[in-house]
């Protein structure tokens, strides 16, 4: 067990399609090319969409969806996680290229087109690594055995960072019924928890931040962080620039930002780092503690992961005691492959132990807040799901940016606007 165990490990290190250190990503902007800031504001972009909220109809911006072409069809396909009630508009994935009605089909939240009618789109054999064209073998492309239900190659799924899971894809603006659409999934304010970091803000003094957590904490695979349009920067240099637009004048020289988090790790290693004392762990105002999807996918015991995060806990709490703290419960890894696991199951823990590490009563002021992913993603792939019963395996790249437990543009967005919501009354 414990061969397979490393085994496994070893795989999910080799997907980490980079390992930082300390790290701290700038928005990449490349002159000609569309730039996610040209599509959307600040403010679209990390607030989370059930905030728009208007007359009774909610916009959302800009949701990813991979039509998939299946067989030998001559249409593609893909599901809105609402139905619309007006189309605001339908672009390429990067925003340069808009779609007119007349190229597309809308029935209920189904999107579908003509292949003949420019919209991209990917093959289904494409996802399996079977046929890949040339243009989208430009970066990794990893076979890996999964159980699918076989698929179209047997098994055989890829996972990609490369242009074939960030290229033929759609973004749509869309209105929908917000009475028809109630969310049970979306965080709630708790501004109470961080009695140390609102202090701050509002009086704009300085702020110190840590991120301590996995791949998807170093910034996979948010486009700007692997270089492919729209350039979106990661979900924690978008909060940086959220609350520096709100609190500091733009000046995001008053926010400190360290990230320590390592691709392909779990808690443990979490732990061993802060026994090392490897980096700086001392006077944060905030620590966003973001491991899971890797411990979840080795199936390792939930309450050993419990006892590794509340380590990791007391330990940075020692080291920053005016620091507030945030635990992230982890986007969902593909449902369908084997890198899911016992995702589920630590929700409920992380909720425990943000429960008992909020300290805020007359002796103490450090708050700790659990934001759940898991049932954010969860809750989209649901609805998306729901009028497409015969084929669930590949609406997780409406989602996700690597197929498999790395989230992209449409979910680093909430990463960083569940996050905020937790604290910013949007």
């Amino acid at each position: 067990m414990e061969k397979k165990k490393t085994a496994k490990l070893m795989i999910i290190s080799a997907l980490a399609i980079v390992i930082f250190g300390c790290f701290v990503l700038l928005p990449f902007l490349v002159p000609g090319q569309a730039n996610w800031i040209d599509n959307l504001t600040l403010a679209q972009t990390v607030t989370p969409f059930w905030f728009n909220e208007s007359n009774g109809q909610t916009t959302i911006y800009d949701e990813v969806v991979v039509p998939i072409k299946y067989g030998s069809n001559q249409t593609a396909e893909g599901y809105l996680t609402f139905t619309p009630t007006e189309i605001v508009s339908v672009k390429n994935y990067s925003g340069e290229i808009s779609y007119t009605p007349d190229q597309y089909t809308l029935s209920g939240n189904r999107i579908s087109f003509d292949i003949s009618s420019g919209l991209p789109y990917i093959q289904d054999e494409w996802l399996d690594n079977k046929n890949v064209p040339a243009q989208y073998q430009d970066g990794s492309i990893i076979p890996s055995s999964y159980n699918d239900g076989g698929g179209t190659n047997n098994g055989v799924h890829v996972v990609a960072e490369n242009a074939l899971t960030r290229t033929n894809h759609l973004i749509v603006t869309y209105k929908y019924s917000s009475a028809e659409n109630q969310i049970d999934f979306a965080p709630q304010l708790q501004v109470e928890n961080y009695p140390n970091l609102m202090a701050k803000l509002t009086a704009a003094q300085p702020i110190k931040i840590l991120i301590y957590g996995d791949s998807i904490s170093v910034g996979a695979s948010a486009s700007g962080f692997v270089n492919f349009p729209p350039y979106l920067p990661t979900w924690f240099e978008l909060i940086r620039q959220y609350l520096a637009q709100t609190y500091y004048n733009g000046d995001q020289s008053k926010i400190t930002l360290n990230n320590y988090s390592v691709g392909g790790q779990s808690s443990s290693y979490g732990v061993e780092q802060l026994y090392k004392n490897s980096f700086d762990q001392s006077d944060y105002d905030l620590v966003i503690i973001g491991f899971g999807m890797n411990d979840a996918s080795l199936k390792v015991n939930p309450y050993l992961f419990k006892s590794n995060t509340a380590t990791i806990l007391n330990q940075l709490r020692s080291s920053s005691p005016n620091a507030d703290f945030i635990l992230l419960g982890s986007f969902t890894a593909n449902p369908k492959s084997t890198f899911y696991g016992l995702h589920a199951e630590y929700m409920s823990h992380l909720a425990d132990l943000a429960t008992t590490f909020n300290l805020i009563n007359s002796q103490n002021k450090s708050g700790c807040t659990f934001v759940n992913l898991y049932d954010v993603s969860m809750g989209i792939l649901s609805r998306k799901q729901a009028n497409n019963p015969n084929d669930t395996r590949y609406q997780y790249l409406d989602i996700s940016a690597n197929y498999t437990n790395h989230p992209n543009d449409f979910m680093v967005r909430l990463y960083a606007g569940c996050i905020l919501s937790t604290f910013i009354d949007f």
